[in-house]
Parts: C-alpha cells; structure tokens; sequence
C-alpha cells in the first residue's frame, strides 16, 4: 500500500513518459488532440487504473466541435456512399462538415490518404501576378480554408507531420494519370473547375476511394460559361428529380439558412442575393 502511493506521487516519472507516448500517438495516427499521459483514476479504492487507451476518433483541438444537422446528414452520407455531390451558399458549413467525417475515417485507417483539390483561379479581373517560389507557395493561398479547418480537427502538429505525405493539397494540373487508392478526396469550390477537367479527376478513383464534390453553383469567380463543372457532373449522376442512377451515388444540398453557421450577417447577405427584388 505504501509503495504504491509513492508510485503515485511521482509527477517527474509521467513527464519522462509523455515525449514517448506522444510519439507513439502520432505513429498511431492520433493526432495533437489526445492528452499524451492521461492521468489514472483514483476510484474503487487506491488502486491506480492503467492509462486509458486513445481513441481512434477525430478530437478536437481546444475546443468542441458541434455539429449542425445538416453537417451530420453529410457524415452519414459519405459512410454509405462512395460519390456524393454537395452543395450549398456560403457559410454554410460544407467544407468543415464533409472534413470532420473525412478525419474519423483518416484517423481510423493510417492507410488512407486525405486530398484536397481546388483549382486556382483568380478572383474576377483583378489580376495579381505570378506567385514566387515553389509550387506549395504558389497554391498555399488557395486551400488557407481547408488547411484552417484540419489544423481545427487534427491540430497543426499533425497536419504539417502528414503534409505531402498522408495530406496532400492538389491542383487539377498535377492529379492527371493518377490513380487514388485508399483515399478521402474533397474537390472543393468544385463550380470553377471545367466539366471535362472534372470528367478527368473523377476518373482517378482507386480501389477504397471517397470522392466528395462540394460548392455553389451560383458563386463563380470569373465570367466564364466553360466553367461550372460541378452542376455539370451532379447531371450526369444525378436526375431531374433527385434520383441517382447509381447507388453508391448520392447527393445532398445545404438548406439557405445553414448559411448563419458563419453568422447571421452572412446568412443575410445570401438571404438578399437569392432574393428576386
């Protein structure tokens, strides 16, 4: 009895463990979120419980994720299916919705990859020039959302450990005569990628593959008519009426009012530009 409370007063004994339990975390995929020492508890007499065992799901970082309804409707989407089409305004909660199902599933296979895709294309005619330095500096500015959003559920550490190695950030240039296995893939802000170009990134799917297809038709950077090739493909996929033609195929569309997930001011500038006056 007495052994074991001076096994237990030692605080210097956990702090030599936590730099090799951390790394140990991190092998296992687990992410900056889990506590890397948690402390036993002292309940059911003094007998000090054995660590408990990390999760495999996602954790947050600093804070609680919750969840809107139709962010969840999107996780249980992308468990049965293995093409799904999303869209809805802005601020609606899209990207960090279709991400958080994307880290449950990356955290529970240390296997699967996680891509994001978007095209970089400028805002309107405002034109800034070339971009300096590497590739990864020229399209960092294009994904600082969903960069934000894993930093958000997989902590920064994380996410720059996996970078260009489990992560990846692609622009549809460079996914040409790949073949994905094993992947979660995003096309995001899928309305500014040309039909044919997103005929061809479909066309990379592997063996145990996820593609989500996610935007907002109505919100395209540049005048340009050959654009929009998310409402193009959701046609090809989907009919008229709602009904897929496959079934590992589906779709989901964020209500209008989602849109006060950023905040109500942004929900109101939505409100007034779907609004025929």
């Amino acid at each position: 009895m007495g052994n074991q409370q001076n096994r237990n007063k030692r605080p210097t004994r956990a702090e030599r463990r936590s730099a090799k339990a951390t790394l140990t975390a991190f092998e296992q995929g687990l992410g900056d979120g889990f506590e890397s020492n948690p402390q036993p508890r002292k309940e059911r007499g003094s007998k000090p419980s054995k660590p408990a065992k990390p999760s495999s799901h996602a954790v947050m970082v600093g804070i609680k994720l919750d969840l809107t309804k139709s962010q969840k409707t999107v996780g249980n989407l992308i468990k049965s299916r293995d093409l799904l089409f999303i869209q809805g305004a802005a601020g609606a909660g899209k990207t960090m919705g279709i991400l958080a199902e994307f880290v449950n599933q990356y955290l529970a296979d240390s296997n699967k990859q996680l891509i994001v895709i978007r095209t970089p294309v400028e805002a309107g005619a405002d034109k800034i020039g070339f971009l300096p330095n590497g590739l990864n500096d020229k399209i960092e500015p294009h994904f600082a959302s969903a960069k934000d959003a894993l930093n958000l559920l997989l902590g920064a550490g994380k996410v720059e450990t996996d970078m260009n190695h489990r992560i990846h950030f692609k622009i549809p240039n460079y996914c040409l005569g790949s073949t994905w296995d094993n992947a979660l893939v995003l096309i995001d802000e899928a309305q500014q990628i040309q039909p044919m170009i997103m005929k061809l990134l479909l066309e990379r799917a592997g063996k145990n593959t996820k593609i989500v297809v996610a935007g907002d038709p109505t919100q395209l950077y540049v005048n340009d008519t050959t654009r929009n090739g998310l409402s193009n493909a959701r046609s090809k996929f989907i009919d008229t009426d709602g009904v897929p033609f496959y079934p590992t195929v589906d779709w989901f569309d964020f209500p209008l009012e989602d849109s006060k997930t950023r905040s109500e001011l942004a929900f109101t500038v939505v409100h007034a530009y779907n609004t025929k006056r």
